[in-house]
């Protein structure tokens, strides 16, 4: 299980201004002009557990248990693995955020962890290393430090892993999974009175790090994550489904069940 205890927070960039795309239904095209997303796109469901949901394939599981500070997300043949976690931290014990982390991780089952990459900052206080480990799993890191005083830390911490031979081609949607994540706590600082019983993990006021997944626009590893504006419908596109000649400009297009395509919208989007 991924979860962290309090002990005595790559290959992309997220994109995290601008404005998602309105969008708009058409059926003035043809089948023989049309690209839509079609099979390769892959149907995300929305999943709870505990004060946490996420976007996962149907056939995925998603758990959060007491004292929900952690989640985990598996694939249903254990081969991939997302998750997020988060903990209070003694500067004395962990000085720095790589002790943090090789730490965190490693108590979670990653054995000999190793951050393999330099930090990269993806704006709004979130940061993202590649790791790999000894158990044939390697994958990404993504997390977020809130400094308390000059001798405790908190750290949140989303991952993404797959075994090393499936990286390549899954760790696509290990991240989208990763991202996906939202989850009330109140070891952050400005959610320490939260109410589980009536918090939203969608509600900024509830959840600050929303804005992972509400503002990721960015492709991952040869994937965008979409989602149709009329059915709240979520897929993994892969890019080679962008229509450039899309009948409501370039994008990506689902078919409508009654002919025409629907433009789809970029990102997560208000889940």
């Amino acid at each position: 299980m991924y979860i962290f205890i309090i002990h005595q927070n790559s290959n992309f960039k997220a994109l995290f201004t601008g404005t998602k795309p309105t969008p708009t239904t058409s059926a003035t095209s043809t089948k023989t002009q049309a690209k839509t997303i079609g099979a390769s796109a892959i149907t995300l469901v929305e999943k709870k557990s505990g004060y946490c949901k996420a976007l996962v394939p149907n056939d995925w599981s998603f758990t959060s248990i007491s004292p929900y500070v952690g989640a985990d997300i598996f694939s249903a043949d254990k081969t991939i693995h997302a998750g997020w976690g988060i903990a209070g931290i003694y500067k004395a014990l962990y000085p720095t955020t790589e002790s943090a982390l090789t730490y965190l991780q490693t108590a979670v089952g990653y054995k000999d962890f190793t951050l393999t990459s330099a930090q990269k900052d993806l704006g709004n206080g979130f940061y993202i290393r590649d790791f790999s480990s000894s158990i044939g799993q390697k994958g990404e890191v993504i997390y977020q430090v809130y400094n308390f005083d000059t001798s405790f830390y908190v750290i949140s911490v989303y991952m993404a892993s797959a075994n090393n031979n499936l990286w390549d081609s899954k760790g696509a949607l290990a991240l989208s999974s990763a991202i996906s994540i939202r989850c009330v706590s109140q070891l952050r600082p400005t959610t320490a009175s939260v109410d589980y019983s009536s918090s939203d993990p969608s509600s900024a006021a509830d959840n600050p790090e929303v804005d992972l997944s509400d503002q990721w626009t960015e492709a991952i590893m040869g994937y965008e994550d979409v989602y149709s504006p009329t059915t709240g419908d979520h897929y993994e596109a892969p890019l080679n489904s962008y229509w450039a000649g899309g009948p409501d400009g370039g994008g990506y297009y689902r078919d409508l069940p009654n002919g025409g395509y629907e433009k789809l919208s970029e990102g997560f989007g208000d889940y």
